[in-house]
C-alpha cells in the first residue's frame, strides 16, 4: 500500500470519526442500539445471555430510516 494510500484512509477515518462526534445524542442512542441489535445473534450464537435496548426505551429519539 502506498503511502499517499494510506494517509487518504486515515485522513477520512479521521473525517468520520469528527462527523460521529457532531451528531446528536438522540442519534447516536440509535446507533448503539442498532450496533446491539447486529451482534446479539453471533453472541447468542456462542451461549451468551443478550439483552437489547430499544429505540422505545428513549421517549426522545424517533426511529431513523
Amino acid at each position: 500500500m502506498e503511502e499517499r494510500d494510506l494517509n487518504q484512509i486515515l485522513a477520512g477515518k479521521h473525517r468520520r470519526r469528527h462527523e460521529l462526534a457532531r451528531l446528536p445524542i438522540e442519534k447516536k442512542l440509535l446507533a448503539v442500539v442498532r450496533l446491539q441489535e447486529l451482534a446479539a445473534p453471533i453472541l447468542r450464537q456462542r451461549g451468551k445471555t443478550v439483552r437489547c435496548w430499544s429505540a422505545g426505551h428513549f421517549p426522545m429519539v424517533e426511529e431513523l430510516p
